[in-house]
């Protein structure tokens, strides 16, 4: 009934962590979790019995703190927190009603539920870069001719990328969350069970490894009859028979006592005494701590709701940006990519010459933020996961000046169409520029306890890089340099309102 409550409580938080609902095309094996939590749960039910329930009043302290946990998640639309947010709030809620002991016997069906929070994060990229590596090494080894930068590469079959979607973090998951029940379940030596969860993240990593290059190898030596398009199901069957296989050689050395003491703990619910004290408190005591907590945790979704109301502002739109410094406005852009962002309120690219080079500038306005069109998201990038035409060669970070002072870009190398693309990312957040995910979401945290109105950008740069990148990184530079104040200042007449001629205050956009 407890987990029942928080998810009804939360269950815009728990729908989006499991993707159900609307626009979402699959269920995450990560709702295994809420079932297999069930189970745990009932397996110490004769343990339980036992275990006198004591109120401990401090738990509410826990509870405040993963209510705010959640509500700062929500306000800066940081899923991170919004999921630890919720999942801690079901352990200090069986603290506070039942106590720590009972905490302690749960403990293992409480930590798995924090099995069910996604982590990607840094580790997509280096799992990208990792299976690349491996992929290149593996085809060479096979004698099939290759040509590789970075995640792209060139076979005389075709082309392949391996994109962020595959660098096999679902498949990691599914190991771990897999292989720590099974671990807790057929072993109990601490060392066995640290030694196969060990090989779960092995599998998880180097079976993705295996995935890659057994696609590329399949599709080649068919002349792309196989696997060639749509090798989604290939992986996950591949990863069944591993798993299959590496949970036979953990069954053959399984601990046989660990799979009989539930049966052993039968007859223990009718020798359960009071021990010199009632087990359980009374009714009324249960349900006043109940309440108490009930109320502790309805408190965040009423606080969210009361901050994040507000207005929609669609008229707002994206000024000019002024040419300065010998760039002039260029018609048409020499570069057929823009960057791809997820339901923005508004886009616009413009283009800049000097001296034969050009710049394109692009912005990506957001107003009134959601968790369905943010500022910062994994999906707001250079070039969308499933991207066809092009590829993401490089990326990383760089140091530029913008304004006269040191700022912490995206950089990219984008090819594809027969270009290559030199490109450059930052967010604008009420005239602070910041490259780092962590400080946009921060800022935009910071300004919506302030009272500000909600208006932030994406911004991008970019140009051909036809000769070399040290050419294309000099021409974004100096744009930087000669631009930096004029396209701070387009950005900042989105949000000042000024007085129109017919002396009524708007937004200068929305003239």
């Amino acid at each position: 009934m407890l987990m029942a409550v928080v998810i009804a409580l939360f269950w815009p938080t728990f729908r989006d962590l499991f993707a159900l609902g609307a626009g979402t095309d699959e269920v995450t094996h990560r709702i295994l979790a809420i079932p297999v939590f069930f189970v745990l749960v009932w397996g110490s039910r004769f343990e339980l019995a036992e275990v006198p329930i004591r109120s401990f009043w401090l738990g509410l302290i826990g509870i405040a703190g993963a209510g705010l946990t959640w509500l700062t998640g929500e306000l800066s639309f940081i899923r991170l927190l919004t999921n630890i947010g919720i999942i801690a709030m079901v352990p200090m809620a069986v603290l506070t009603i039942f106590g720590y002991r009972w905490l302690w016997v749960l403990s293992f069906p409480l930590f798995y539920l924090w099995l069910a929070i996604p982590f990607r994060g840094p580790l997509v990229p280096l799992q990208v870069d990792w299976t690349a590596r491996f992929t290149f090494a593996a085809l060479i080894a096979s004698g099939v001719p290759v040509h590789r930068e970075g995640p792209y590469f060139e076979l005389p079959s075709g082309a392949w990328s391996i994109a962020d979607t595959c660098s096999g973090i679902e498949y990691l998951s599914a190991c771990i969350m897999l292989g720590v029940l099974y671990a807790w379940t057929m072993y109990t030596s601490a060392r066995k069970r640290l030694l196969f969860i060990a090989g779960a993240v092995l599998v998880g990593i180097c079976g993705n490894w295996l995935r890659a290059y057994l696609t590329i190898l399949i599709a080649h030596i068919s002349d792309n009859r196989f696997l060639r398009d749509g090798h989604g199901t290939f992986g996950w069957v591949m990863f069944a028979a591993l798993l299959f296989a590496y949970c036979w050689a953990g069954w053959q050395v399984r601990d046989l006592e660990s799979t009989d003491g539930s049966g052993k703990q039968a007859g223990k619910l009718a020798e359960a005494q009071p021990r010199g004290e009632p087990i359980s408190p009374s009714g009324v005591a249960l349900m006043v701590a109940s309440g108490i907590v009930l109320a502790s945790m309805v408190v965040w979704p009423v606080i969210s709701h009361m901050l994040t109301s507000s207005g929609s502002r669609s008229q707002i739109a994206i000024s000019d940006i002024a040419p300065a410094s010998g760039w002039s406005t260029a018609e048409k852009s020499s570069v057929e990519w823009t960057p791809t962002l997820v339901n923005p309120t508004r886009e616009r690219v413009q283009t800049f010459q000097k001296n034969g080079r050009r710049v394109d500038v692009f912005v990506g306005l957001y107003v009134d933020q959601s968790w369905s069109s943010k500022l910062v998201t994994s999906v707001n990038h250079f070039i969308p996961a499933e991207s066809a035409r092009w590829t993401l060669v490089q990326r990383g970070n760089e140091t530029a000046v913008y304004l006269g002072k040191p700022l912490e870009v995206k950089a990219g190398g984008i090819l594809g169409g027969g270009q290559r693309i030199a490109a450059r990312q930052w967010y604008w957040i009420h005239g602070t520029s910041t490259g780092v995910d962590t400080q946009a979401k921060l800022e935009h945290l910071r300004s919506k306890l302030n009272g500000k109105e909600d208006i932030s950008a994406w911004v991008a740069i970019y140009t051909v890089a036809d000769s070399t990148q040290e050419i294309a990184t000099g021409t974004l530079n100096e744009f930087m340099h000669d631009m930096g104040e004029s396209l701070e200042r387009a950005l900042m007449q989105t949000t000042q309102p000024q007085i129109n001629s017919a002396g009524i205050r708007s937004s200068a956009a929305a003239h």
